[in-house]
């Protein structure tokens, strides 16, 4: 859509695409912080892109300020703001809306403050990893619900799993999240700068050479992560033991021979998605038999 802003874009469950827009960007609060609700309304729209069609969904006069794009299923998507204010226990800010096709608001629940990343498996798990005022308290937070780092939840926003038993690792911010298609939980982490997988409730830790990424593909026993400072370089990992190990460097290259420049990244499984202004990348981390 003309001048509208690419807020985020996100992979679905059936080889398509969700792209959240919108037509002006909320001012900050003190030019720093983000409003979880706006004063004045905006409008949003998200465009679905699948077997070569494309639908959009209209969402006029929204005063939630969002800022991730998930599928929940074939018939309805989810809506997250990254930040959610306590206001006393009677009041919480329910950052988190599901919706329908038509725009028609279905429910609407709180996944907490200081959101990260939003990651909806294919059984409709939904998946939150925490930036550090998530993991620490702010916006009227003294006991967070992102306190560990990851959580995951239903999809009616009932909490089902997160690390706050797991005392192996401080998850300062969860950097990265992912999952496998056994919806196996893959999670990079700050501080230590390590792998998580969370499987039943339980974690394994994988170390990895020093990179930094938020964005990543798994492929069995290999990832495939988006290097943040090098918007066009791919590092693909292999994991040995309990480390993975840099295997080597790929180059995102368009067809008209110049590089992939991002200004959005999304993961799912064994693909990463990538926006470059107006066109969209899919890369494919392929499984070997």
């Amino acid at each position: 859509m003309k001048n509208a802003i690419p807020l985020s874009i996100a992979i679905g469950h059936d080889n398509d695409v969700f792209v959240l827009l919108m037509e002006e960007q909320p001012p900050l609060i003190n030019d720093r912080f983000p409003a979880t609700i706006t004063e004045e309304p905006y409008n949003y729209h998200v465009i679905h892109l699948k077997d070569g069609q494309k639908t959009v969904i209209e969402l006029p006069g929204e005063t939630w300020n969002y800022h991730f794009v998930q599928p929940i299923d074939e018939d309805h998507i989810l809506l997250v703001g990254a930040r959610s204010y306590y206001h006393s226990a009677e009041n919480i800010e329910e950052n988190a809306r599901v919706y329908d096709r038509n725009g028609r608001l279905v429910r609407s629940f709180c996944l907490g403050d200081g959101i990260m990343h939003v990651h909806v498996t294919k059984n409709q798990e939904i998946w939150t990893g925490y930036f550090d005022e998530g993991t620490c308290g702010n916006y009227g937070w003294d006991e967070p619900i992102g306190s560990s780092g990851l959580v995951g939840w239903d999809a009616e926003g009932n909490k089902l799993d997160s690390l706050e038993g797991d005392t192996t690792y401080y998850i300062f911010e969860c950097l990265a999240l992912n999952s496998n298609p056994d919806d196996d939980i893959y999670f990079f982490f700050s501080i230590e700068g390590m792998v998580g997988i969370r499987k039943d409730e339980a974690s394994s830790y994988y170390e990895l050479d020093d990179l930094d990424f938020t964005s990543f593909a798994v492929n069995r026993d290999k990832m495939v992560v988006h290097h943040r400072r090098e918007g066009s370089i791919l590092m693909e990992l292999e994991r040995r033991g309990n480390r993975y190990e840099t295997v080597r460097k790929l180059e995102l290259i368009k067809p008209d021979g110049t590089p992939v420049i991002p200004l959005e990244v999304s993961n799912r499984e064994n693909q990463l998605l990538f926006l470059d202004g107006n066109e969209l990348y899919l890369y494919k981390a392929g499984y070997a038999d």
